[in-house]
């Protein structure tokens, strides 16, 4: 029994031990592949950081060492630099490099022209930090370079990969960099362009200051001026008054004088007495009689200087005067006004642009002049909406024929579009070069963008109301809706915001300039003016003159125009909203126009009439 379990024991306990012995083995083997593969990393590290050491010592001295000498313990000074393999070479290294098949193709460059770079772009190596290879792809889609093994792992699945070399070799003569280059000296002259104006800020602040004392000293001056005159008529005035009464005072003390002068109260005193001692009874009754006469007169003359009115002087401040000290806290005030800065700036993109265009002086609706440039077949009827494009071209929507039709600048079909709704009114976005179009009261309620380019549909924006007049304003899309509001969408995450609150009528439209946005009602026959917080700027109305105002456009001074489509006309509202002036008319070939849209760089206003396949373009003189 116990030799059989010991002949049944050994070959298990041999099988165990060869077990245990290769699986001893594969750990030793995984644990040493691991180790090999942790140096290999540290050693990826290790030359990674050596090349990113030596980038920089290039800043630091003017003598680096050759990188293949210095593999070889020997120092010697570099006076190349190899792009390629990202490292310095000596003389002898150097005519070796560029004779080996593997290296004579490379770049080098002299080690001083080397040193000049940015410590940025010294950083900047050839090699991948994942994998220590060199790049060699481009992933359109990241936008960053890879080595092959960056392929595998991250951009297996992408499909714009391209060679790097395709992508590089024509990086220092491309445009990207003639573009930065440029913005870079236009960014440089703007600077010192809002230098100047700065400093000459500061001059204009000095001088404006001293303008300012002066204009104090000069209103106080005259102010003391002013109240010295004052002064000196109210003291003439005094004296005049005080010595006409001093006068009559005079007059009448001199006459009460007399009287005393002559004894005649006193004498007749003592006659009263005489008489009643020595005179008979008859001749005391008749020189009573006569006595009594007397004291009559001169009681009289008693009495009417009592009654006579007594003059004083008196004085009454101008109430005015007195309250200067009180209304009056301060001699004026003085402050800080902001306004836009008066510089322009240089964009050297629309330079040549500027360059044809001339300087327009501020255009004032009363000397405003329409030359008719063109007439237009429009090749179609029920046109609701126009706009002109950068190029000349023209855009118009044909509501009853469901379409957008682009006309070149001579009036021929560019190309047409279908659309699924019954367009109305149309914008150009010269940012992306496309077109907006609102729906109305379609069905299918949506802002509509047309690419330009491609001539086709780009994108359909969904709404929940009906919209009419629509305007662009930085990258953003201010439309009218029925029955609501004016609202605003953003392009570029379609958000949507509400600028005025009133409710508006169908077929009303738009513009903006500046921070106004500006709105026509049909129905009251009103031209609003709002500010972009939603409050009324003004408000125009005059049914003699414009009757049924639709397209609404503004000019770069601020001018706004209008069309009237019951009053067969374009009338102009100056910026602030007081003035207007019909400027064009049925005789001008407007036959029920329904929209317009005014060319800023080509100082044009376009008018199309509703039915009559006929749109006008003005030349405004």
């Amino acid at each position: 029994m116990n030799v059989n379990n010991e002949r049944t024991r050994r070959p298990y306990e041999k099988k165990k031990a060869n077990y245990w012995e290769d699986t001893t083995k594969v750990l030793r083997t995984k644990k040493k592949a691991s180790i090999l593969q942790e140096i290999k990393e540290a050693n990826k590290q290790i030359q990674m950081t050596m090349r990113t050491v030596k980038s920089l010592c290039l800043m630091a001295t003017s003598s680096p060492s050759c990188g293949v000498c210095d593999l070889r313990h020997i120092t010697k000074p570099s006076i190349v630099w190899c792009t390629e393999c990202d490292e310095g070479l000596c003389t002898e290294c150097q005519e070796h490099h560029s004779l080996s098949k593997a290296s004579r193709r490379h770049t080098v460059i002299p080690i001083v022209e080397y040193q000049k770079l940015p410590t940025d772009v010294l950083k900047m190596s050839p090699y991948c930090i994942k994998h220590d290879e060199k790049f060699q792809i481009y992933c359109r889609k990241h936008e960053c370079p890879c080595c092959s093994k960056c392929v595998v792992e991250s951009h297996i699945v992408c499909q714009d990969v391209v060679n790097l070399d395709d992508v590089i070799q024509n990086a220092k003569t491309s445009n990207a960099l003639c573009e930065i280059e440029e913005t870079l000296v236009e960014v440089a002259e703007n600077l010192q362009k809002i230098r100047q104006h700065q400093q000459d800020n500061l001059l204009t602040f000095k001088e404006k200051r001293k303008g300012i004392e002066k204009e104090i000293k000069q209103t106080r001056i005259k102010i003391n001026n002013h109240l010295d005159k004052l002064q000196e008529d109210l003291m003439k005035q005094l004296s005049a008054l005080e010595g006409k009464e001093s006068s009559k005072h005079f007059q009448l003390l001199s006459l009460l004088d007399k009287k005393k002068q002559k004894k005649e109260i006193a004498e007749c005193q003592r006659n009263i007495g005489n008489i009643k001692q020595h005179a008979t009874d008859l001749q005391m009754f008749l020189s009573l009689k006569k006595i009594e006469e007397n004291i009559s007169s001169e009681e009289k003359f008693v009495q009417a200087l009592v009654k006579d009115v007594e003059h004083a002087l008196s004085y009454k401040i101008n109430t005015s005067i007195q309250n200067v000290m009180s209304n009056i806290i301060s001699f004026g005030e003085v402050h800080i006004e902001s306004k836009p800065r008066d510089i322009v700036l240089i964009k050297r993109k629309a330079k040549q642009a500027q360059m044809m265009v001339p300087t327009v002086q501020l255009r004032s609706i009363e000397n405003m002049k329409l030359e008719i440039h063109k007439t237009i077949n429009t090749k179609g009827e029920y046109i609701y909406g126009c706009c002109m494009l950068s190029d000349g071209r023209m855009a118009f929507s044909y509501n009853f024929d469901k379409t957008v039709k682009v006309l070149s600048d001579k009036g021929s079909k560019d190309f047409e579009l279908n659309m699924s709704c019954k367009p109305v009114d149309i914008v150009f976005n010269s940012e992306d070069n496309t077109l907006a179009v609102t729906s109305g009261n379609s069905d299918k309620k949506c802002i509509t963008i047309i690419d330009l380019k491609r001539k086709q549909i780009k994108k359909t924006i969904s709404l929940d109301s009906c919209n009419y007049g629509i305007a662009l304003k930085d990258n953003q899309l201010i439309y009218s809706t029925y029955d609501r509001d004016i609202r605003m969408i953003n392009l570029d995450d379609e958000s949507i915001s509400d600028v005025v609150r009133d409710k508006m009528s169908s077929h009303s439209y738009v513009a903006t300039f500046r921070d106004n946005i500006y709105h026509t009602n049909n129905e009251t026959n009103i031209v609003t003016c709002y500010n972009l917080q939603g409050k009324i700027q003004w408000t125009f109305q005059n049914k003699r003159v414009l009757m049924y105002p639709y397209g609404i456009d503004v000019d770069n001074d601020g001018n706004v125009y209008v069309v009237g489509f019951k009053s067969n006309n374009v009338v102009v509202i100056s910026p602030d909203g007081q003035r207007y002036r019909e400027i064009l008319t049925a005789s001008d070939g407007l036959s029920f126009p329904n929209s317009l849209h005014f060319s800023g760089s080509k100082n044009q206003l376009l008018v199309a009439n509703y039915k009559n396949k006929k749109a006008h373009l003005f030349n405004i003189v």
